[in-house]
């Protein structure tokens, strides 16, 4: 049996459901306190003795009942540890059971419906569960009627964890129900909704401050997701550099001394798959170099800048959607999987070494999809194969693709965004006439791997980081 008594305290929304909880607490010995609502309903209709907690804070529910827990005297008890001293007054409680408002987007009023001292209430239990027992909603109430029975009391501190870890997954997924709320108010400033999603039939809206887009179509999901990746490519590049994008992957992208021979070598990787992209770009746009891209469909160019001249040319001759932006780095990457939420870092680590090359080579495979591969030469990508479920796969198509242009293979790169498990690739990449390559370590084989490569007269790096992006 328990030999601490037990001191609940008790602010449920359905004040019949914590009835059967608040009469055993009773019967144990417990002494009951509740917020004023619940106490009242558990005075008249249970004929329980508890008190509010009006009787401790000196005052009733204040703003029509949006302020009624948030004390410091209601708090201090629910944080102390059994070490620290507090005035007499003021009750240590060791148990609280809290229900909190349900909350519904579509209610009148359903701001209304947030709760905030329940969550608080919670949370402070949970944080102290060593001395605590937070039991949060009704769905617990019955095991923790349970635990009552068997340990004639305050159950001991596993099962308190248990119940925390519980307490806080309740708090964050009803957390997650208001943000749900706000995400699908399409009016305001929390959400601008999007012309559709991936396809026309899927309704779309973006959380944030949304580009200031200048004529042509409004910015869609798709067009969001191309400009993420091609200014993730540019930004902050030491030389001005273009990266043209379809389907969130660079089909163009080179760096150069001038801003009017990065776009013309970023198109030339593939004018073809280029016609319709989204143009990324970390130098002002200016009419010179807008009117070189006369005959290209661009569907929306993205720059730090536009001059008047440049706006007017561009309005005057294109349907394209301009957008004067700089990608600040994100703190966090966030998407969506299996109904949760993933977060983490963004990939922004650039190679720390002066071969220009090979920092392009990198920035390019991690904005391709793995298995990938590119050949880059001269700052221009020159070739480049993603999306491969093996990495052979992914050489022979970048290689072949290689093979189609005029560049020499003597004077190309090639870089990995995993290691070569078997020496296969390599013999590829020799086959082609290709001599330098680039790929992280790791591997079984690696020593296998760099004899291999030693042998045939192949200069082989490794990167500092995998560029994986799935």
């Amino acid at each position: 049996m328990a030999t601490e008594p037990l001191r609940a305290l008790l602010s449920v929304w359905h004040k019949e459901a914590v009835v059967p909880l608040a009469q055993r607490i009773h019967a144990l010995g417990g002494e009951l306190w509740a917020s004023a609502g619940t106490a009242h309903f558990l005075q008249t209709q249970a004929n329980l003795p508890v008190r509010s907690v009006e009787e401790l804070t000196g005052f009733g529910e204040l703003l029509g009942g949006r302020v009624k827990t948030l004390h410091p005297a209601i708090f201090a008890g629910l944080l102390a540890r059994p070490e620290d001293p507090l005035p007499a007054h003021i009750p240590r409680w060791n148990l609280v059971a809290v229900e909190l408002y349900p909350f519904d987007r579509n209610a009148e009023n359903w701001v209304e419906l947030i709760d905030i001292g329940g969550v608080s209430l919670l949370r402070a239990a949970a944080k102290n569960f060593a001395a605590v027992w937070a039991v949060p909603g009704p769905d617990s109430y019955e095991p923790a009627l349970a635990e009552l029975d068997q340990y004639g009391g305050l159950p001991p501190e596993p099962v308190r964890f248990a119940y925390a870890a519980k307490a806080f997954q309740h708090c964050a997924r009803y957390d997650s129900q208001i943000a749900g709320g706000f995400y699908a108010q399409p009016e305001g400033q929390l959400v601008a909704p999007l012309r559709y999603g991936e396809n026309p039939h899927q309704s779309a809206f973006f959380l944030g401050a949304l580009p200031q887009a200048i004529g042509g179509k409004p910015l869609s999901y798709n067009n969001l997701l191309d400009l993420e990746v091609g200014l993730r490519i540019v930004s902050s590049w030491p030389k001005p550099a273009c990266a043209i994008l379809k389907h969130t992957q660079p089909c163009g992208a080179a760096y150069a001394d001038w801003p009017e021979e990065a776009y013309r070598r970023a198109l030339a990787a593939d004018p073809i798959a280029a016609y319709g992209g989204i143009v990324a770009c970390n130098f002002p746009i200016t009419r010179a170099w807008a009117e070189q891209t006369k005959g290209h469909f661009i569907e929306v160019l993205a720059a730090p800048s536009f001059t008047p001249e440049a706006l007017e040319w561009l309005q005057a001759h294109k349907q394209a959607t301009l957008v004067p932006i700089s990608l600040a780095p994100a703190a966090w990457e966030v998407r969506s999987a299996i109904g949760g939420i993933l977060w983490q870092q963004p990939h922004l680590a650039d190679e720390p070494t002066e071969d220009l090359d090979l920092r392009w080579a990198a920035r390019l495979l991690r904005a391709l999809y793995s298995n990938a591969i590119v050949l880059v030469a001269e700052g221009q990508l020159i070739a480049a194969a993603s999306g491969c479920t093996s990495r052979i796969e992914a050489v022979r198509l970048a290689v072949e693709r290689a093979k189609q242009t005029p560049w020499p293979s003597e004077k190309l790169l090639l870089a990995s965004d995993g290691f070569f498990p078997f020496t296969d690739s390599l013999e590829l990449i020799q086959e082609a006439g290709i001599r330098r390559v680039a790929v992280p370590p790791g591997g079984k084989r690696q020593p296998e791997i760099e004899a291999f490569a030693q042998k045939r007269d192949i200069c082989l790096t490794f990167l500092a980081y995998r560029h994986f992006r799935h």
